[in-house]
């Protein structure tokens, strides 16, 4: 499938959906776009939504396919774990490019101008070189490679002032393709001090390790990470639709510096977007 040409400015933005519909969260991001796209927020469309499920695997799967049903929005489905029983439970990293290979061939009626990755639970590089194709990451550029739980981990271990998020173009190469754009937001004040410093009676490498995410400070960065995802990504898209943001030179590296939306999205938080 070949990449098509950024949407001019004044057209509706082409959005590309995936997603494996696992949860509340993945469901929130896509609720937040559709509900910028039907108040005019966001000058775009859906093109497609892709699910790597099917229909009756599970109930938020089923869910997620009667909102995109309801909003008249096309879906494609095709279930990973089918698809690895079909081929004798092969090892997923000897299926990974066949499968994507497989979706790309039922997308290619369709022509998104970008492609949004929102609780997508596989690593797709055929997918990310054929499409243009963005990921949120839950950390800042430099930062943490991986689940957002190592990220949250890494701020409390090295003390840090600010985490945050980027949005960055997929590539075969997992969570490293160019950075369009970020969101910062504080670890230190009057809500957090309290919670750096009760922290300091734990063992953190422990808990790390144990996977126990009861820790308050840890809840607190994580839950102002996540009231961030959503107006993030909107904040993205509005910035491609709007013509402030060039697809293409970040994709082909002619534009490295990432734009910084951290007061867009506090705005949307806020409630003060014009």
């Amino acid at each position: 499938m070949a990449v098509p040409p950024q949407s001019p400015t004044g057209n509706p933005l082409r959005i590309g959906w995936f997603t494996t519909a696992n949860g509340p969260g993945s469901r929130g991001m896509f609720e937040a776009v559709l509900h910028a796209t039907q108040t005019n927020h966001l000058n775009a469309t859906f093109e497609f939504v892709f699910i790597n499920r099917e229909r009756g695997q599970t109930g938020p799967t089923d869910s997620f396919l009667d909102l995109a049903k309801h909003n008249n929005i096309p879906t494609v489905t095709l279930s990973s774990l089918n698809y690895r029983r079909q081929n004798n439970y092969a090892p997923w990293a000897e299926l990974r490019e066949s499968f994507d290979r497989t979706v790309l061939a039922k997308l290619e009626p369709f022509e998104p101008d970008i492609s949004v990755m929102a609780g997508y639970m596989l690593f797709a590089p055929e997918i990310s070189r054929k499409m243009l194709v963005i990921n949120q990451h839950p950390a800042l550029p430099g930062g943490t490679i991986g689940k957002w739980q190592d990220a949250v981990w890494d701020v409390i271990e090295n003390r840090n002032d600010h985490h945050g998020s980027m949005i960055h173009i997929a590539t075969p190469e997992l969570d490293r393709g160019p950075v369009m754009t970020t969101c910062s937001f504080p670890v230190r004040g009057s809500h957090f001090d309290e919670l750096w410093d009760d922290a300091r009676t734990c063992d953190i490498a422990q808990l790390r390790e144990s996977g126990d995410e009861t820790l308050p400070l840890f809840a607190a960065i994580r839950e102002a990470g996540v009231i961030r995802e959503r107006p993030f990504v909107v904040e993205t898209l509005k910035a491609i639709a709007d013509g402030d943001i060039d697809l293409l030179s970040f994709r082909n590296g002619s534009q490295t510096e990432p734009v910084d939306l951290t007061s867009s999205v506090e705005a949307a938080i806020s409630g003060d977007q014009a």
